[in-house]
């Protein structure tokens, strides 16, 4: 029983010399080779009834990646997976996972490479903080960004230097040193306690373990050598990474700055097209200012006549006093009406104070669809639409930051203004179009609900799904930077925690619903 039990066991080492000496053949390309030592290994599992390991799986699937036969190596990369689920081995796990991520990134299916490799790293980070299985994903997952998202290419670029700095730094080094020295401290015990058992056993037990041996000293002077060499090239790597980190820091102090520009543009460009409106706007209280000046001048005039005569008529002058009364009281209301559209202007033209105030959202909206409806009728004499405003009058002010939430009502109320006017001025068939901008606001339970909505030319599927991407437009070049709406969902989402979505039918019309949350008392 114990020779049987012994013969076994030199036959799983066997196994795992083959598969090692498979291993070095597929790391140089020489698959016809790789394939023939994994066959090998593959009979020596299956004479012994041994379950066979996850690794060789993904190994034979490799020799197929490497070799174009993608089906096949798939169906391999899976029965590994599932091994590997077996035996919970999480090395093994996070091994597969980065091969089915090189597998379906050069399938060309990106999603499911950044899934795969993502999930490797997951469970390299479970092993412990520091491995190779976490560099090797850190490093797949920053190509996979590299043309998609430059932060998250420079994310997993960083998680790949730390890790390498944790495990091939000089503290790590002595610490793998010192494991090295533990582990063949182990082994000669063990190999002494091996020889001993073994002088009780026949000649020929003794001569296999020797060559068991020799074969195992073999391997470990062939993989202290491949360490040395992954050293080299793991520092030379490690000062790529480098380069490349100082590359995308330049890139991203460019990129912030051309942002901050771009925003500046557009802020300017929102306040151009109020321009117009806020002249309108502010001519309507200044008309009722002077006129109602008026009226008191000539009424002062009537009651210094009937102060000066002889007999006056007490009435007649009380009646004199409340019209006077009254025209101030006008004059003071519009005079505020014109302040406080100044105030408006003032406040949109200034840079964000980030600095939330409690807010009339429902005097808001009513403000910024009158400034974008007769700004454009300022430009476009041709340009008309009804509009309309639906308000809860039950909405409570809110804290919001107010110069920010008018940029984005007014950059939804123009696009809403801007679709309307498209479709009828597309009209050319005379099909009766009366059209119509609606603004709504609405309090549902601990939110704030705008919705700003059209019957104009709407949007296709494909539209929509880009619609809140920065530099993105469908308008005309010169009549839109592609950064309103990208900056509103920024608005709302970051800056206020709420949410922006839009409903749309092509030929039908648009919908953005915003969601602002707030604290009840």
């Amino acid at each position: 029983m114990v020779k049987e039990n012994e013969n076994q066991t030199i036959d799983i080492l066997y196994c795992y010399v083959l598969m090692n000496i498979g291993t070095s053949f597929e790391e140089t390309n020489q698959l016809d080779s790789a394939w023939h030592f994994f066959q090998k290994s593959l009979q020596v599992f299956e004479k012994n009834k041994i379950e066979i390991i996850p690794q060789l799986y993904r190994h034979f699937g490799n020799v197929q990646f490497k070799s174009g036969n993608m089906p096949l190596a798939l169906d391999y990369y899976r029965k590994s997976l599932q091994a590997t689920n077996i035996i919970k081995n999480q090395i093994a796990l996070s091994a597969v996972l980065l091969a089915l991520s090189e597998y379906y990134q050069k399938a060309k299916q990106p999603d499911s490479s950044i899934y795969y490799a993502k999930n490797a790293l997951l469970e390299a980070q479970k092993i412990s903080s520091k491995n190779s299985e976490i560099v090797a994903a850190a490093m797949q997952l920053s190509k996979l960004y590299e043309n998609i998202n430059t932060n998250e290419a420079f994310r997993y670029y960083k998680i790949a230097i730390e890790t390498k700095d944790r495990l091939y730094g000089k503290s790590s080094l002595e610490a793998i040193q010192a494991i090295a020295d533990q582990e063949e401290e182990r082994q000669k015990e063990i190999e002494a306690s091996r020889i001993k058992y073994q002088n009780q056993l026949k000649q020929y037990a003794l001569l296999a373990g020797l060559g068991v041996f020799f074969l195992i000293a073999f391997i470990l002077y062939r993989n202290n050598k491949k360490q040395k060499k992954a050293n080299t090239l793991l520092y030379q790597q490690k000062e790529e990474i480098n380069q490349k980190s100082k590359q995308l820091e330049n890139s991203l102090s460019t990129l912030k700055a051309t942002q901050s520009q771009l925003i500046q543009s557009e802020k300017l460009a929102s306040l151009g097209e109020l321009t117009a409106g806020i002249a309108h706007e502010i001519q309507n209280p200044l008309n009722f200012v002077n006129n109602f000046s008026e009226l008191s001048v000539d009424l002062v005039k009537d009651l210094k006549e009937e102060i000066d005569k002889p007999e006056q008529d007490k009435e007649y002058i009380g009646e004199l006093f409340d019209d006077l009364s009254q025209n101030q009281e006008k004059i003071n209301h519009h005079g505020k009406r014109a302040s406080s559209i100044v105030k408006g202007m003032l406040e949109h033209s200034r840079a964000s104070t980030g600095v939330k105030e409690l807010t009339d959202i429902n005097k808001l909206a009513d403000e910024y669809l009158r400034l974008s409806y007769h700004g454009l009728r300022a430009k476009d004499n041709s340009f008309n639409a009804d509009y309309e405003l639906i308000v809860d009058e039950n909405l409570p002010k809110i804290e919001v930051i107010p110069q920010d939430i008018g940029r984005v009502l007014l950059n939804l109320i123009n696009n809403a203004f801007y679709a309307v006017n498209e479709k009828n001025r597309k009209n050319t068939e005379g099909v009766s179009y009366k059209p119509i901008v609606s603004v709504f606001t609405q309090k549902i339970d601990n939110q704030i609900t705008i919705k700003v909505k059209d019957n104009g030319i709407g949007m296709p599927e494909a539209v929509r799904a880009k619609v809140f991407q920065p530099f993105f437009t469908t308008k005309p070049t010169g009549q839109g930077t592609g950064l309103g709406l990208s900056l509103a969902y920024d608005i709302i989402t970051k800056g206020h925690g709420g949410t922006i979505e839009v409903l749309s039918n092509e030929g039908v019309g648009s919908e953005f619903i915003i969601t602002l949350p707030f604290k009840t008392n």
